[in-house]
């Protein structure tokens, strides 16, 4: 399964919904800006959201590579016993095979339907979880926008030492660590 794009959906969708804000700064404001994928691959937060997806992914692919194995079997049976075989034992075969078939075309859509509705509760998750964070930072550090440098559109330099991603990340760990205490 394709966990990394699968991921890199839910963290674009993050990002969109978290880190929008105006491309311009009104005089007089203050701004900073945060790596959204940097939080979404180093935070307590991301890491755990993308180990749940991963799991998931990882049980699919298992179910699916069980069952493409049997098939493999079942092919490779008839096409070394196709000659030997009475009509009733290959038809028997073959409907099996084709059975197969059909459940590794379903579990494949399944898998695929699974995925992605848990990385849509993912990424709610990740969301509600991040949302109040970037809002707390912002208003404990004064700033009256944050902007996601993974997702920078006509915006083609900013100071470095504009970038708080360090401290946010700190901040999200310290919550989250705290949480699951």
């Amino acid at each position: 399964m394709k966990t990394a794009s699968t991921f890199v959906i839910g963290a674009a969708m993050f990002a969109t919904t978290m880190f929008a804000a105006p491309p311009q700064a009104t005089s007089g404001s203050t701004f900073a800006f945060i790596n959204g994928d940097r939080v979404l691959e180093t935070s307590v937060i991301g890491q755990g959201a993308r180990g749940t997806l991963e799991t998931s992914a990882a049980q699919w692919t298992e179910r699916i590579t069980a069952l493409t194995t049997e098939l493999d079997g079942l092919q490779r049976q008839r096409q070394e016993q196709a000659l030997t075989l009475n009509e009733s034992a290959l038809a028997r075969l073959n409907q099996d095979i084709e059975e197969r078939t059909v459940q590794l075309e379903r579990m494949n859509d399944d898998a695929r339907r699974d995925l992605q509705r848990l990385e849509q509760q993912i990424t709610v998750d990740v969301n509600s979880q991040l949302g109040p964070l970037v809002e707390a930072f912002a208003a404990e550090r004064g700033y009256d926008m944050i902007f996601d440098t993974a997702r920078l559109q006509g915006i083609l330099y900013f100071e470095p030492s504009k970038d708080v991603t360090d401290d946010f990340l700190t901040l999200v760990n310290a919550r989250a660590g705290a949480a699951n205490q």
